[in-house]
């Protein structure tokens, strides 16, 4: 019987495209400001200085850059110019699955004792059903799927629910994408920003309304629609991801380089922009102003970054960047897990105030996550993705 056409092998693998060091590096950027969100604590001391206050408090939007760059990358590494797959989908779940089971599977190990004191804890009181049905959820990467508001296994364990998703839908969105003109594309991310937004349009409107409005059929149609980012999270952040596959696949057709002083002075006054609107609004971004205003000045900072800029990507390329980068992974899945042990042993033994734990963390949090990247991540990924070949060897062999 013939191999099915998913499961084939590629006659003709296309070259790998370089790859895109600056971004790499942007990504521990992207983790320590999630990082930032979850150690600070804004009525704490010591207090951070007002600018830095509003900035930290606000690290949790850099979730939606990691997903915008997500797409980006993927749509770079996996989409032809043809648009077609490069490689089988088989390879590509494996290498997904490569990519973030062996850490993911690590950060719930460690999280286990502070997710059932907080399941011991919980009020009303978890089910053992309920209790099996998160776990199993977890597990399986369909968290997201799930109501919030009850015990988490691992506070960040949702957003690789969320990719996971992305993942399995890549195959067939991003090849469809891929057989789109470039105008075709800039529309559809046009579209999926507008999309990704209309929720929180639809919950201002709806509170413009008031009581009265929203009793009308357009009102509770308003309202429903606005409940969406809480009842389906991965379909509600599908848009960030979208967003970055036709940026990646824009990127991929571009033309002309254009002038690599521009870029750099333009990558740093979009930066500046995302700083001032951070800074200038009040603390901790509406979900309006995440998608509506940040998430395209993320894509707008990528773009420029990929394109290339002075000063090895204003440093992102280089090589101590690049291995943070990569080890931004286990540091966003991990982090969450190593403050809650730290803020537990400080209780029993030093009394430090919240933000000097907090700081004193942060060094080792990413020392670990480097050691976590060079001794397992790598290893457990390369190890995954030869598996294959390692069971056509012993085949022959046999």
């Amino acid at each position: 019987m013939p191999p099915l056409p998913f499961m084939a092998s590629s006659p003709s693998p296309a070259p790998r495209r370089p790859p895109l060091d600056a971004c790499t590096g942007l990504r521990f950027f992207a983790a320590m400001g999630v990082a930032g969100y979850h150690f600070y604590c804004a009525p704490c001391v010591p207090n951070a200085p007002a600018f830095l206050d509003k900035l930290l408090q606000a690290g949790f939007t850099t979730v939606s850059l990691f997903f915008v760059l997500s797409g980006f990358i993927l749509a770079y590494n996996y989409l032809g110019e043809q648009g077609g797959l490069l490689g089988t989908v088989r390879d590509f779940y494996r290498a997904r699955f490569a990519r973030i089971y062996p850490i993911y599977l690590l950060a719930l190990v460690v999280d286990l004792p502070l997710f059932l004191r907080v399941v011991a804890q919980t009020e009303p009181a978890a089910t053992p059903g309920e209790v099996a049905r998160i776990c199993t959820a977890t597990l399986t990467l369909t968290q997201a799927w799930l109501e919030v508001g009850r015990p988490t296994w691992n506070t960040m364990a949702w957003t690789l629910s969320a990719e996971a998703f992305f993942y399995a839908v890549f195959p067939w969105v991003g090849r469809w994408l891929a057989q789109q003109s470039s105008r075709r594309l800039l529309v559809v991310a046009g579209g999926a920003w507008l999309l990704g937004a209309s929720p929180m349009l639809a919950g201002e409107l709806a509170s413009w309304l008031g009581t009265e409005g929203t009793a009308s059929l357009g009102g509770r149609f308003l309202y429903a629609w606005s409940q969406l980012p809480i009842h389906l999270i991965p379909v509600t952040r599908l848009p960030e991801f979208v967003l970055g596959l036709c940026l990646g696949l824009l990127f991929c057709r571009r033309k002309h380089q254009g002038n690599e002083s521009w870029r750099t002075v333009g990558l740093l006054a979009t930066g500046a922009v995302i700083a001032t609107v951070i800074i200038l609004l009040p603390p901790k971004p509406s979900s309006l102003v995440q998608m509506g205003v940040l998430v395209p000045l993320f894509a707008l900072f990528i773009w420029l970054l990929a394109c290339g800029v002075s000063g090895r990507g204003l440093l992102l390329a280089t090589r101590p960047l690049v291995q943070l980068g990569g080890a931004s992974y286990a540091l966003y899945l991990l982090h969450g897990s190593m403050m809650g042990y730290a803020l537990a042993l400080n209780t029993r033994t030093f009394s430090l105030p919240h933000n000097a734990v907090a700081l004193l963390l942060v060094p080792v949090a990413v020392v670990f996550s480097l050691f976590l990247f060079r001794f397992l991540e790598e290893p457990a990924r390369h190890w995954i993705r030869k598996a294959p070949r390692r069971a056509s060897e012993s085949r022959a062999l046999g």
